[in-house]
């Protein structure tokens, strides 16, 4: 009777080993999954925040006039040469 229990209580510890191993191997993964989740959501931010200072930059209109002036060869029209349609 006593050689039972022994060997009953023996294999809940394995049992219990086994599984104790497998809960902290999977949390480690999660772990590492996690930190890399990280990683991403910083670089992600990082591009989101260039790109709405760009997008800043070109909705100021100012970016539009400099590559029209410089690149295009395009001129500011002045008074004289603006025509009113009625």
């Amino acid at each position: 009777m006593l050689r039972v229990i022994n060997l009953s209580l023996v294999i809940a510890i394995l049992v219990n080993a086994f599984y104790l191993t497998s809960q902290r191997f999977a949390a480690r993964q999660s772990y590492m999954e996690l930190s890399k989740l990280q990683n991403q959501t910083d670089v992600i931010n990082k591009e989101y925040t260039r790109l709405q200072l760009e997008e800043g930059t070109y909705s100021s209109g100012l970016a539009v006039q400099d590559y029209a002036l410089n690149k295009l060869g395009l001129i500011q029209a002045d008074k004289q040469h603006i025509v009113e349609l009625n």
